[in-house]
């Protein structure tokens, strides 16, 4: 079994059995999130965005992902997508 299942299972003998703190200590199974997620910094990946980091890739072919992403506000990886295809 699974914890979810397990969880599942501990609900109903709570409810059958009428015992409150089990229900609470099926809910101690849950993940919790340990930290808030990281905050975004890369810009939104616009059609006009994309257009022009393309262009740019053309004028400029010597260049890395990583210095044209600095120079646009995105990562080496989203400036590989756009220039494969896989972003607008």
């Amino acid at each position: 079994m699974r914890l979810p299942e397990i969880r599942d299972r501990m609900h109903e003998l709570a409810e059958e059995h009428g015992i409150g703190e089990l229900h609470e200590l099926a809910e101690e199974t849950r993940r919790r999130r340990r930290q808030p997620p990281a905050p975004v910094v890369s810009a939104t990946v616009t059609p006009e965005l994309a257009d022009a980091v393309r262009a740019y890739c053309v004028a400029f072919p010597d260049l890395s992902m990583h210095e044209v992403g600095r120079l646009f506000g995105l990562n080496q990886g989203r400036i590989s997508e756009i220039l494969h295809g896989r972003r607008t």
